[in-house]
């Protein structure tokens, strides 16, 4: 079996006030790990901005509603969400996703008056099986 290779999928767009955005990768035609979750909150976005990690089965960038898929934070915790101001969190996971094509996406949820910058970075590990 080859080494894994790690790869950083970075997401970035800005969530209109009171809105919701979708942000998708592109296809990931193996299969892989998910090892770590970057995400950084601009000064003044005050928690006012809800980010969610999907691992989904299909490339829809939807303009309502949640992704399809697995909501990476709501498996065990209180809320399946994270905010943030003025700071960068690093989420450590370890996410296996055997079948393929898969798409990561970034839910985002701004309940501010103002727009707000989505800047994300999923980190994984492509296993390649020979």
């Amino acid at each position: 079996m080859a080494e894994p290779t790690v790869k950083t999928i970075a997401f970035f767009g800005t969530c209109l006030a009171n809105s919701t955005k979708v942000l998708a990768s592109h296809s990931i035609s193996s299969p892989f790990v998910l090892t770590e979750i970057k995400a950084s909150f601009a000064l003044n976005t005050n928690r006012l901005l809800k980010l969610a990690f999907f691992i989904s089965p299909d490339e829809t960038e939807q303009t309502t509603g949640e992704p399809t898929g697995l909501n990476l934070l709501g498996e065990y915790g209180q809320v399946d969400y994270i905010t943030g101001d003025d700071e960068s969190k690093f989420l450590k996971h370890n996410a296996s996703q055997p079948t393929h094509p898969t798409w990561l996406k970034v839910y985002a949820v701004n309940i501010d008056d103002f727009n707000h910058t989505i800047d994300v970075q999923m980190t994984i590990e492509l296993i390649n099986r020979e």
